[in-house]
């Protein structure tokens, strides 16, 4: 496919007709929270953030039970110095208190403390 833009022209690849929008490279946890599943409250995590998966909302965080994978969801509220907060503000080895509850097997954070 031939594209003009400002002038020039580019030759671009097309979509090939069957294709979809790429999968998700990790479950989507906000859509089984909407799906009705019984919610657990599963008390406070405090540990060391090992890991984070931007795209997919999740961080592993190492703390006295272990490693333990937490979904990040839009109802997330995370705080940084008693501040509004963002996921993108999260990094590696910060120290984290983080409020969860339990839906279909998986952590959820309710709150994040940086």
């Amino acid at each position: 496919m031939i594209v003009a833009f400002a002038g020039l022209s580019f030759a671009v690849p097309a979509w090939p007709a069957c294709a979809q929008t790429p999968p998700s490279p990790t479950p989507n946890v906000y859509r089984s929270l909407e799906s009705g599943r019984p919610v657990h409250d599963a008390g406070e995590i405090r540990g060391r953030i090992q890991s984070i998966d931007y795209p997919g909302g999740t961080l592993v965080v190492h703390g006295s039970m272990g490693n333990r994978v937490i979904a990040v969801v839009p109802s997330t509220t995370i705080y940084r110095h008693g501040e509004y907060s963002t996921l993108s503000d999260l990094r590696r080895g910060q120290q984290v208190d983080i409020s969860v509850y339990e839906v279909g097997g998986r952590l959820v954070a309710q709150t994040i403390r940086i």
